[in-house]
């Protein structure tokens, strides 16, 4: 069996900063990721709270609308 010297490995500093800059871009991405998350789960809170407000709330009827609705229930007006 043939041996061979063993193999050494030279690690420089251009080869620590690349390491480090990548894990620093990697946990800011994961920051901002989280973050959006958060703030669409936020809006959709605040849209749903918004909806079970309005739930049952009717826009008021215009004025045509109005006085024929008052005619059919008998309600007159004084001027």
């Amino acid at each position: 069996m043939l041996r061979r010297p063993p193999t050494t490995l030279q690690i420089t500093a251009e080869d620590v900063a690349a390491y480090e800059d990548r894990r620093a871009n990697e946990a800011l991405a994961a920051a901002q990721q989280a973050r959006a998350e958060a703030q669409a789960y936020t809006q959709a809170q605040a849209q749903a709270q918004a909806q079970a407000q309005m739930e049952g709330v009717q826009e008021s009827p215009d004025a045509a609308g109005r006085r024929a609705r008052e005619e059919r229930l008998g309600i007159t007006r004084r001027r």
